[in-house]
């Protein structure tokens, strides 16, 4: 009956009857509800952060979405560190490319010159020689000559009239080409103006003068002494006083320090001459291979058997010793200037062609 009579009555009037009928019961739920709430919602707080963690742990961890950037950027050093090298060995191989085709391209040049200086000198020599030509290879042939003589004969003022007359000839072709070998020629001549040398065949010709003497030598020949009489000049008195002194003045002995050589017989001065005579070739050899030593020693030889055999007073004598002296202050072994310079050059020059 009650409930019937509450649900009559009037909203507000119910709600009061409510409100005062349950007013103690209210306080004990309201009390749960706020704390299920909260830890409802902390719960919530909390699975919603631990969601977002593990997801984002996903994202950052396992997806990576940098990773095919950095896959990229590691691919792309790759490429550029291997175009580097491809980069590398293809300036490389075009160097070497360079290098050969420009030594090809040289020896192409070298080869093609070679052929035509080769047609251009065969052509000049199918011709008839000219004049100039004649006096070119005179000219060759002077300095030859001039170059044989010098080094092998020591000749120098035979050495320098040949290059006065090669001068000569070059002077009268007045051609601008032949600077070179003039001025090579004027280099020579004044080394071999300046230089003193050794008069080879004269030296040789004084050798074989005094070789030509040796036949009127005269030899040492024995000195007798007459002996002087007694100062008072009176004989001595009685015979045995007369013949003791005879026996004195026979028998003399006197103290010689230095050593005595035997007289040689006439027949012995063969031998003599022979030997000098081959002495002085020996020197004459010497002389023609500049051999100072072979020439001192020879000359020295020849004097020693002039003063021990020979007669020290006979004008001949003393004038092959004289000579002999002279020819001993000789030096064969003085230094010669080179003259190959001016021959080297007029070869080139007509080997080359350039002269024309």
């Amino acid at each position: 009956m009650a409930s019937k009579t509450e649900e009559k009555l009037p909203p507000s009037e119910a709600s009061s009857s409510a409100t005062g009928s349950d007013a103690a019961s209210t306080p004990t739920k309201a009390s749960k509800r706020p704390g299920r709430l909260l830890a409802a919602t902390a719960f919530l707080l909390a699975f919603v952060a631990l969601a977002g963690t593990g997801y984002l742990y996903f994202l950052l961890i396992h997806l990576n979405p940098n990773a095919k950037l950095e896959r990229s950027i590691v691919a792309a050093q790759a490429e550029r560190s291997a175009l580097q090298v491809g980069l590398s060995q293809a300036d490389e191989q075009w160097k070497q490319s360079l290098a050969d085709l420009t030594a090809q391209m040289a020896q192409r040049v070298q080869a093609t010159e070679a052929a035509v200086v080769e047609r251009l000198n065969q052509a000049a020599q199918a011709g008839p020689p000219t004049e100039r030509d004649w006096k070119l290879a005179e000219v060759e042939y002077l300095l030859q000559v001039a170059n044989h003589r010098l080094p092998m004969e020591r000749d120098i003022a035979t050495a320098l009239r040949l290059l006065r007359s090669a001068d000569d000839i070059l002077a009268g072709l007045d051609d601008f080409a032949l600077v070179g070998v003039r001025s090579a020629l004027a280099d020579e001549i004044l080394s071999l103006e300046q230089a003193e040398g050794v008069d080879v065949q004269g030296l040789y010709l004084r050798l074989n003068a005094v070789k030509g003497q040796l036949g009127a030598l005269a030899l040492a020949q024995p000195q007798f002494t007459v002996p002087k009489p007694a100062a008072d000049g009176q004989q001595p008195a009685g015979f045995w006083a007369a013949l003791a002194a005879e026996f004195r003045n026979l028998l003399k002995f006197r103290r010689v320090n230095a050593e005595v050589r035997p007289l040689m017989a006439p027949s012995e001065a063969v031998y003599l001459e022979l030997n000098l005579r081959l002495v002085l070739e020996q020197a004459q050899l010497a002389v023609l291979r500049r051999d100072q030593t072979v020439f001192a020693t020879s000359l020295d030889a020849a004097r020693q058997w002039l003063g021990d055999h020979l007669d020290a007073a006979d004008p001949d004598v003393q004038a092959i010793g004289t000579a002999l002296a002279d020819l001993r202050l000789v030096d064969l072994g003085m230094a010669l200037p080179d003259i190959s310079t001016s021959l080297e050059e007029l070869r080139k020059l007509r080997r080359g062609g350039q002269a024309g």
